[in-house]
């Protein structure tokens, strides 16, 4: 962009004759404009302020040297050259030295190489300027990108359960501020690798700087990151929501955004995040792609699997008409009995956490049936089915997923009963939905045989049979599922996890995790809180699950 030039001078022949002198385009410059007196170039430099200025010393109204006074107040950067007489010499030449102008010139003796060889030397000044300031700019920026990549480690930290103040925070941190959760909704045709989603998530976060000036964001997981942003001017949600829609037209890229209340201090970022997630769980209800205002919730567990004794209304009729079906081969009867509940569900008679433990409640019951001597990898395998059901967003989805599994089991070349009446294959069906529903409290073999009216022994020998799991070890891999979905979700204490999850005691959790998925729980929750991966890459350790 070429610098404004500006000429004063109360004689128009000298006047004229700066003005016309130098081909300005040709140097990089634009000649701004010209005035006869200081009081009238001011007027126009308030308007547009010049960098360089050519004036006179003397001029009525208002003098040369006090127009370069009052054009430094209006652009600091600006470079003046005086004009002067004899008579002017001394006080042109003074001034030079205090700083006040670059260079000056003679009138009787100006040339017009002497006007452009102090023009030159006032745009390399300029340049120089231009550079330093580029210069300091840049080292801003990276020394600003590296505090914010502390902040946002030490943010991570915060959540995962560390107690540690940021060593440094920007200024609208310590006012009011807001949590957003973005979950990242699939296209049709966008790439579904790990990798591009890792790439979209850092595409979506590239621009919210410039959406959401005030705010500091960092990825979760593969589908969501979280931002932290100011509320300074109560108008946090409207913000989100306008950078949400911005952002899909910007990049085509979707998200659901669950937004917290307003919170008065960076420590309440963990039960911030909590209400903000809770919050983008009404999508489940109301369909994907839109925010969702949050409220503070009290309670310390967040929504997870809900507690089968909580539930009420229909389901368990439901259901047991839904295991009988499955167990004599009624197919009919089944698909009654989940359209059904598909209504019970569309309805909202029961919450999303409600809907998606049901809904397990449901698979296991199908998957259940009919089992010939199924492998230990194929049971494990069940168990990741039964953990991704979790991650379904909508109950649409949710419906039309449990309906595809439904046809697939009868669509298939035929699913081939163990020997044996229905009715002991409906006990074992009923039986993994009890232990499914009741694996995070003290749960015994003998108490699942007695809910079956089975001996113990009997129903070991039974459960071994279909499953090919023995009881205890099928429990244990449910609760360490578990215990890594509150990991990599909550900033929950990790030995309150291990109790809310079933285990014992904390020693008897660290050691069976550890086991299972081939790392502590600590490393497990970093891990995910970085985005990476929780299980030990190596095949050391770990079962592979």
């Amino acid at each position: 962009m070429p610098y404004n030039v500006f000429v004063a001078d109360d004689e128009p022949m000298i006047r004229y004759g700066l003005i016309s002198c130098i081909v300005w385009e040709e140097e990089g410059l634009r000649l701004l404009g010209e005035a006869s007196n200081g009081e009238a170039a001011l007027k126009k430099l308030q308007e547009e302020p010049a960098d360089i200025l050519i004036t006179d010393i003397k001029m009525p109204i208002m003098d040369g040297l006090e127009l370069v006074r009052q054009a430094k107040t209006l652009n600091p950067r600006v470079q003046a050259i005086l004009v002067s007489s004899y008579n002017d010499f001394e006080y042109a030449r003074e001034a030079v030295k205090l700083g006040v102008v670059v260079d000056y010139l003679l009138k009787p003796t100006m040339e017009p190489e002497d006007l452009l060889a102090i023009v030159r030397t006032c745009k390399a000044k300029l340049d120089e300027q231009q550079e330093h300031i580029r210069e300091e700019a840049r080292v801003a920026q990276v020394e600003h990108s590296t505090q914010l990549r502390r902040l946002e480690g030490e943010l991570r930290n915060i959540l995962a359960g560390q107690r540690t103040t940021p060593a440094w925070m920007p200024e609208w941190m310590r006012g009011p501020l807001m949590t957003s959760i973005w979950r990242h909704v699939p296209q049709a045709g966008e790439a579904e690798g790990a990798l591009d989603h890792l790439l979209q998530l850092e595409t979506a976060m590239s621009h919210l700087p410039r959406l959401l000036p005030r705010s500091v964001s960092f990825i979760m997981g593969e589908e969501e990151f979280l931002t932290l942003l100011s509320d300074q001017d109560r108008d946090g949600f409207a913000a989100v929501e306008g950078a949400q829609r911005q952002l899909q037209l910007e990049t085509g890229l979707l998200f659901t955004v669950g937004v917290s209340p307003a919170f008065h201090h960076w420590k309440t970022l963990p039960e911030a995040c909590r209400w903000a997630k809770i919050a983008s769980f009404e999508s489940f209800f109301a369909g994907e792609g839109r925010c969702f205002a949050g409220k503070i919730a009290t309670q310390q567990q967040p929504e997870s699997l809900a507690q089968p004794e909580d539930w009420h209304g229909p389901f368990h009729s439901l259901r047991e008409q839904f295991s009988r079906a499955c167990a004599s081969a009624d197919e009919e009867d089944g698909r009654k009995a989940l359209e059904a509940l598909y209504d019970v569900w569309q309805a909202r008679t029961y919450s999303r956490a409600e809907v998606i433990s049901q809904a397990q409640s449901l698979l296991t019951i199908l998957w259940s049936r009919g089992y010939k001597h199924k492998s230990e990898q194929m049971m494990l395998t069940i168990l990741d089915q039964l953990q991704h059901i979790r991650t379904i967003g909508t109950l649409r989805e949710l419906m039309n997923r449990v309906r595809q599994e439904y046809e697939r089991q009868w669509a298939s070349e035929g699913v081939e009963l163990l020997p044996g009446d229905s009715g002991s294959a409906h006990i074992i069906q009923l039986a993994l939905a009890y232990i499914q529903e009741h694996y995070r409290r003290e749960l015994s073999l003998q108490m699942v045989a007695d809910h079956v009216h089975m001996s113990k022994n009997y129903f070991s020998e039974q459960f071994k049979k279909r499953t090919g799991l023995n009881y205890i070890d099928f429990v244990i891999r449910l609760r360490v599922h578990y215990a890594k979905q509150m990991l990599a979700d909550t900033s929950l204490k990790i030995h309150d996890i291990g109790q809310m999850s079933g285990f014992n005691s904390p020693k008897h959790f660290l050691k069976l995790f550890k086991r299972e998925v081939g790392c502590t729980p600590a490393e497990y929750r970093m891990r995910a809180a970085s985005g990476a991966g929780g299980e030990q890459s190596d095949g050391k350790g770990g079962r592979g699950e």
